[in-house]
């Protein structure tokens, strides 16, 4: 009796890589559920302990008073008096930062949080602003300096004037409804900063504040250079404008900010924040802006705001782990594939039970894979679940394929499979084409070795046959 043998083996491993992706999607979910731990352990630490740092960068605001023609519910009109702000930044402003970065500070079990002290300095120059003919209240003007989250301050943070050091006083409403707590030097405070608020001063100020994860830098003056280094290799910039220039090698970055035109436009985001919600966006370094395309509709657009450096995990574990499950449809493929060819070169049958316990045997390669890493370098957890699992896999072929040799070729096209795998999750920008190389050189293989079969037979021929014609075609 005839049996239709390369239909069915087809079918059968198509059941079984449908089962092996229904289980890669449960350990995927399973390396989500864990990520969410991790970031539920980060905000507990951003709401109870620290969180992203964001500054303005300091400016002048001066009250002043208009006299206008007001209306009251009955609609009778009286004079009033309006009370408004005037804003002004510095003519310059160059900004220093060095950042100690570690990730022991903030750990909870297996998690740990990226966490930061700023050194920060500024150097630069207010110049004698451009008065108009408004009734200012000179005596309540202010030096104000917004820091997003005060808890990370050192110590209290001070600007010299004049060689004068003047402290920066901490707001009474804290940064709870804006985002930013608004610390201030106030002239009714220190009547002599009066003089040089109004006809211009050179200023230093001296900052140190610690941070989670990632810095921003809102800068208000006209001109202004920002230069940023740090003990931390694995950085991403964004905002309103990348540094022109960049460094990152082992345990050390550099970055260099110059711009000309952000200071302006960001004193006049400010001066036109009418609410608590914009301000709030701002210390979270964005801003929403609604457009009307029309008459009936609106639409959102968020604008970046500041000058942002985050601080990456060196490799995060789920991230990398989820990449690898991603392949894992591609390794049981080329497995089963690899079993197929044997099968039909060989005529050695293997049950389909044998294909899903091997199946299993790279399941469990990518559970290893999380639990290991949590507590070890992923290189290292990679490295240790491989070696596990083609061992494991090797030892069981030896008696599936009846001899050594085979078992031996199929360890090391699984080596060389999850070393690809490997190459592949370290090169984050050149995946796609060392991808489509090696799956044409794969292909290019298979196609060679299984130049000479006839496909025909193998489906019709009866087992006691394929040998023999498998012998007699490669003759």
């Amino acid at each position: 009796m005839r049996s239709n043998f390369l239909t069915l083996k087809i079918i059968t491993m198509m059941i079984l890589m449908a089962i092996f992706w229904l289980g890669l999607l449960f350990i995927s979910h399973l390396v989500s559920e864990r990520q969410s731990y991790q970031q539920d352990f980060i905000r507990d630490i951003s709401s109870t302990q620290i969180s992203p740092q964001s500054i303005i960068a300091p400016y002048v605001r001066v009250p002043y008073s208009e006299e206008k023609v007001c209306v009251d519910e009955q609609k009778k009109s009286f004079p009033c008096t309006e009370e408004h702000f005037s804003y002004f930044g510095a003519d310059h402003t160059h900004w220093l930062a060095n950042f100690k970065v570690t990730d022991d500070t903030y750990k909870r079990t297996i998690y740990r949080a990226v966490s930061y002290q700023a050194d920060l300095s500024a150097k630069g120059h207010f110049a004698k602003p451009e008065i108009t003919h408004k009734k200012y209240h000179w005596e309540r003007a202010q030096i104000i300096l917004p820091v997003k989250d005060p808890r990370g301050l050192d110590q209290q943070p001070s600007i010299q004037i004049f060689n004068q050091n003047y402290p920066f006083q901490i707001s009474d409403q804290g940064n709870s409804e804006s985002g930013f707590d608004f610390m201030h030097i106030s002239v009714d405070k220190y009547p002599e900063i009066l003089k040089a608020i109004q006809n211009g001063f050179n200023f230093n100020l001296q900052l140190k504040l610690t941070g989670l994860s990632q810095f921003n830098l809102i800068p208000t003056s006209q001109h202004v250079t920002y230069d940023a280094k740090g003990n931390w290799a694995d950085t991403k910039y964004d905002g309103q404008s990348l540094p022109y220039t960049k460094m990152s090698q082992t345990e050390q970055f550099s970055a260099q900010w110059k711009n000309i035109a952000l200071g302006q436009q960001n004193l006049n985001k400010i001066a036109n924040c009418e609410n608590s919600e914009c301000m709030r966006q701002l210390s979270n370094a964005y801003l929403t802006r609604s457009h009307h395309d029309s008459p009936d509709e609106e639409t959102n657009t968020v604008e970046k705001i500041g000058l942002s450096t985050e601080f990456l995990e060196s490799v995060n574990v789920y991230t990398q782990t989820d990449r690898a499950i991603k392949y894992g449809i591609v390794i049981i493929l080329i497995t089963f594939g690899c079993f197929f060819i044997f099968e039909v070169l060989k005529s050695l049958r293997i049950h389909p039970i044998q294909y899903a316990l091997v199946a299993m045997a790279q399941g469990i390669f990518f559970v290893l894979l999380l639990s290991i890493s949590e507590y070890y370098a992923f290189t290292w957890a990679y490295l240790v679940a491989a070696i596990a699992c083609i061992s494991l896999m090797t030892w069981y072929l030896f008696f599936v394929m009846r001899g050594i040799k085979a078992a031996a070729v199929f360890s090391l096209i699984l080596s060389m499979l999850y070393a690809v795998i490997y190459l592949l999750l370290q090169s984050n920008g050149k995946t796609f084409l060392i991808g489509s190389v090696i799956s044409f050189i794969v292909l290019a293989a298979i196609m060679f070795i299984t130049r000479h079969i006839d496909w025909y037979q193998v489906s019709t021929k009866p087992k006691s046959e394929l040998k023999h014609d498998t012998a007699t075609a490669h003759h």
